[in-house]
């Protein structure tokens, strides 16, 4: 099926640029021209026909296309004297301008033209089903180090504003941040999902070069939107834990949504990685007749300035619980506790760098990670009860991270992309979530309340604890070395250092070796704004290419387009339509860039021969357009070259 969907998207960009010159070929008919040639492809012709005078022919190289009009050549000679494009009968340049306009503008409109009415295909049939996340409005992550982040926006806040335009997708973070200026104006509101109180906010920032780009792509602090966790099949196919998962031990069940997780309601992967990877212990805490969740640093103890006492204390409690190694390699919270798991008093650090990175200025969650108080009692670690003092060190010393899930939660597309916002935040009963987590690390408590329910304690691992084959371990050193030779081609040191470390810290993170999926939505918005949406992003596209801030290297050529168009048949006929019509758009519009050789060339040539009523010589034609045929087969060479390189 793979080769028959690569033939479906090569005869789809066969046939837009079929219709593309159709639309040259009856205009230039209508205009009173003489047509000489007709052809699909480029190089040597493979079939050739003649029919109502004109030359047809396919070239052996199905992308592109043309059609050749009398005195379309720069000059011609007829019985040894030389005539001049204008002055060749019914020739193109041998028309009036706006006659040449009306040809040279066909083609595009050709184009918009299939654009559309593919368009209104893709919506009289219901549309297409694309990821919740793609359009909604619930933000899924913060970057910590950001702006955005000091300010107090978090996942789970509601974007609904950018630079004064509406907020419809995530590809307008990207335009926001890339070609909005220097500094972005975001709106929206902070969400409180236990009050369901609305605060509305707005704020402007500086764009940043995002932490994970190597390529300079700039962001606001805000990296995805919210997104299902859901745990299930493939489209009927099993989804099976790899050897060695921690979730094989977990409990979880196909139709399962992860939506908690250490005190944490979940809106994304990336806020799920941070958790798993924040070096913090969720706490059971009772203070007073109080019980609540607290998530604290684990540090090394070398971290901190123990007295003696303490250091005492510790190393008779790792002997009694059997921890090897020196006591200021053992992780500890960085508190004075008694031996009935009393906090006494909070100990001190070796220095103020220390102190932020355990307690920064700005808490990922201030009402979670607030610092202990004398007198509070720690009942359990990681959701394991404990009643000594040897017993919180012993299990601080490993991650168990704990997870909540919701059963049922269906992948494919139930509501439209309109109401989907509305039912994922009705989804997260933050009541009954809360009601439940109240029970982690309570003996006897049950772990289930309707279709809610805590899985057994999970140990998270890094890539390279899991059990791989020899190759696909390869795959991983080959990816690794590959990114790191790229980082280190940076010629910034500061940006090549930040680089690399966020490569290592990536590389080293850990996972809980599942595949979870988003939920699907029915996108179907009117073919009017589909069509206005594509031709914005190709402006948009273009822009970021002439400013430099979109490198030519992600741009594709053929190949790239092609494959572009058969993964969106292996998707559906809708997501190919859909692609097809995007592509169409583009060819449009490239076309009218006025450049000589392209159809907004000709425009441009016809306007100025109309404001100084001379027409052009050939050999000024020629110095024009020529330069600009070899810079074309030049692009596109470069681009078939990194359309292959992706390929292969």
């Amino acid at each position: 099926m793979t080769v028959l969907y690569f033939v479906f998207a090569a005869l789809a960009l066969g046939i837009l640029v079929f219709i593309h010159e159709l639309g040259h070929y009856f205009v230039a008919k209508r205009m009173g021209m003489i047509v000489e040639t007709f052809g699909i492809g480029f190089g040597r012709p493979i079939l050739k026909w003649r029919w109502q005078n004109v030359d047809w022919q396919l070239g052996w190289l199905p992308f592109g296309g043309f059609v050749k009009i009398a005195g379309m050549e720069f000059g011609k000679k007829e019985k040894e004297n030389y005539k001049e494009p204008h002055e060749i009968p019914n020739g193109f340049f041998a028309k009036a301008p706006w006659r040449r306009i009306c040809v040279a503008a066909a083609g595009p409109l050709a184009n918009f033209i299939v654009a559309f009415l593919i368009f209104v295909t893709i919506w009289a049939i219901g549309g297409r089903e694309k990821s919740f996340t793609d359009f909604t409005q619930i933000i899924g992550w913060v970057d910590p180090q950001s702006e955005l982040y000091s300010l107090g926006v978090r996942p789970g806040d509601v974007l609904t504003d950018y630079n004064g335009k509406p907020f419809t997708s995530s590809k307008d973070l990207l335009y926001a941040s890339m070609l909005g200026g220097k500094d972005v104006t975001l709106s929206g509101y902070h969400v409180d999902y236990g009050t369901d109180q609305k605060t509305p906010f707005s704020y402007t920032i500086e764009s940043y070069p995002a932490p994970s780009s190597i390529e300079g792509i700039l962001t606001t602090g805000i990296s995805s939107g919210a997104r299902y966790l859901i745990y299930d099949r493939f489209n009927g196919t099993p989804n099976s834990l790899p050897d060695g998962s921690p979730m094989e031990s977990s409990g979880i069940a196909y139709g399962d949504q992860i939506i908690w997780a250490d005190g944490e309601v979940l809106f994304s992967m990336d806020q799920l990685s941070y958790l798993l990877n924040n070096d913090k212990t969720l706490l059971t805490v009772k203070r007073g007749d109080t019980i609540f969740l607290s998530r604290q640093p684990r540090l090394l103890a070398s971290d901190l300035t123990l007295p003696s006492y303490v250091q005492n204390e510790l190393i008779d409690w790792q002997y009694e619980v059997d921890l090897k190694g020196r006591v200021q390699d053992l992780r500890v919270v960085p508190y004075v506790v008694s031996s009935e798991g009393y906090v006494e008093t909070p100990l001190k650090f070796i220095d103020k760098e220390s102190q932020l990175q355990a307690f920064p200025l700005h808490a990922y969650s201030p009402s979670l990670e607030k610092p202990l108080e004398p007198g509070d009692r720690i009942l359990a670690v990681d959701g394991v009860a404990v009643s000594k003092g040897y017993e919180i060190l012993e299990h601080i010393q490993s991650h168990q991270v704990q997870l909540m899930v919701k059963g049922g939660v269906p992948v494919d597309a139930q509501t439209s992309w309109v109401e989907e916002d509305k039912e994922f935040q009705q989804n997260l009963d933050y009541v009954a979530i809360e009601e439940l987590a109240s029970k982690v690390g309570i003996a006897q408590a049950d772990r289930s309340s309707g279709d809610l329910r805590l899985l057994n304690p999970v140990t998270p691992k890094s890539i390279n604890q899991f059990v791989l084959s020899t190759e696909a371990q390869e795959r991983i050193k080959e990816e690794f070395a590959k990114q790191k030779s790229e980082i280190e081609g940076i010629r910034d040191q500061e940006k090549r250092t930040q680089a690399l470390n966020y490569l290592d810290s990536y590389h080293d993170r850990l996972m809980l070796g599942i595949t979870l999926q988003d939920r699907l939505v029915e996108y179907n918005p009117s073919p009017f704004y589909m069509f206005g949406s594509i031709f914005t992003e190709t402006w948009l596209t273009l822009k970021a290419l002439v400013m430099g801030y979109l490198h030519p290297k992600w741009i594709s050529g053929p190949i790239g387009i092609v494959q572009v168009i058969h993964h969106g048949w292996q998707l559906g006929v809708s997501e190919a339509l859909f692609w097809i019509a995007a592509i169409s758009i583009n060819l449009g519009f490239l076309n009218l860039l006025p450049i000589p050789v392209l159809d907004g060339g000709y425009i441009c040539l016809a306007l100025w021969e109309q404001i100084t009523r001379r027409p052009l010589k050939a050999k000024t034609m020629e110095r024009l357009i020529i330069p600009f045929v070899v810079m074309l087969i030049g692009l596109l060479v470069l681009l078939t070259f990194q359309d292959l390189s992706r390929l292969f």
